[in-house]
């Protein structure tokens, strides 16, 4: 506990809430229910949140179709600390449940109660995105990953009676590298293999990688983004992937401070996996680079990314952007909606 109340008042202090001064700040670190994050954990960790039971959902073969996508920050920490209200979190069950996408790529799910919320049938209809991923929530002392992704499509059909969190359904990496007050939390990667169509699965990254604007903020970002390169190229080379999530990388070809390192950064990303910005894809005209993105796409930190390694397959972005009404002010985040059209060659 008393790591706990550490690491919260470096996090605050870091990222200070309005202009609370250091006794404020107190008062609201000693308020927390700190039992609220270490739940049932042991020393080695837990998977929570496991999910529902697959059940005979069937997708028969086609040669087309559509599916979109909401991308959340869910600002999830405990409200003491800078996090969003439990009415807050809850809304946006119930916003999401009244209009809810076909794939849902959550961060900063951190704090247990609100998690649980998500796998309550009466705030998030269990028929709404009936498969879940599990849920890496960390150990006693740490914040887990905060990342979860729900669906309307099974992860892999073939293989949904398996629980030992191998890619052949789903998978979560902890980053190799971190900087400053991110290595308090474990961010990293999932992968979920998710069956679109009979014998069509794409493969969903979501991801949360590190803040921060210094040099060794930005290296440890490179690193990751690497090392999420990695696994897309030994494991998703001949699949259909999506890359979602909070990257905290904004970024501008032009910018000499740290949007143009950042910028380096995704064009060797691009490079490395032949990926695709979902942004150019909103691109008319004979220029569709990234460079070409519109402003707000790049001042984002928020990001998806298309790789189309299927070669029976072609997936395509209709619809990209961020925001909207009934999500204003529930989270520090904007939503991303994306939507998807695929072919079948």
């Amino acid at each position: 506990m008393i790591k706990r109340i550490l690491i919260s008042l470096t996090l605050l202090v870091s990222y200070p809430v309005g202009a609370a001064d250091f006794e404020d700040i107190w008062d609201a670190v000693t308020s927390c229910n700190w039992f609220e994050f270490i739940g049932d954990v042991d020393d080695t960790g837990s998977k929570d949140l496991d999910g529902y039971e697959y059940g005979d959902t069937h997708f028969a073969d086609a040669n087309s179709g559509n599916f979109d996508m909401i991308v959340y920050n869910m600002d999830g920490f405990l409200e003491c600390i800078g996090g969003n209200s439990k009415s807050d979190f809850k809304q946006i069950i119930r916003t999401f449940d009244s209009n809810p996408k076909d794939l849902w790529l959550m961060q900063e799910a951190w704090n247990k109660t609100k998690a649980n919320y998500l796998d309550d049938n009466d705030k998030l209809d269990n028929d709404t995105v009936p498969y879940r991923s599990k849920h890496w929530k960390g150990t006693g002392t740490t914040f887990g990953n905060g990342l979860l992704t729900f669906s309307k499509f099974p992860f892999d059909r073939d293989n949904r009676d398996d629980n030992d969190y191998s890619f052949t359904t789903y998978e979560e990496e902890t980053f190799n590298k971190c900087a400053g007050n991110d290595c308090d939390t474990e961010k990293g990667f999932t992968v979920a293999k998710v069956e679109v169509t009979e014998n069509y699965h794409v493969h969903i990254y979501n991801t949360h990688m590190d803040a921060g604007h210094q040099d060794e903020d930005l290296n440890a970002k490179a690193k990751q983004l690497d090392q999420i390169a990695d696994m897309i190229v030994a494991h998703s080379s001949n699949a259909t992937v999506i890359l979602a999530g909070d990257f905290n990388m904004a970024f501008d070809e032009n910018d000499d401070d740290w949007r143009g390192v950042n910028y380096q950064t995704w064009k060797a990303f691009f490079a490395k996996t032949g990926g695709k910005h979902a942004c150019q894809y909103m691109l008319s005209g004979s220029d569709t680079s990234l460079e070409a993105c519109d402003n707000e796409l790049q001042n984002d930190t928020d990001h998806v990314v298309v790789i189309n390694n299927n070669p029976n397959f072609t997936l395509e972005v209709t619809n990209y952007y961020i925001g909207a009404a009934e999500y204003t002010g529930l989270s520090d985040h904007d939503p991303v909606f994306v939507d998807f059209s695929w072919v079948k060659h």
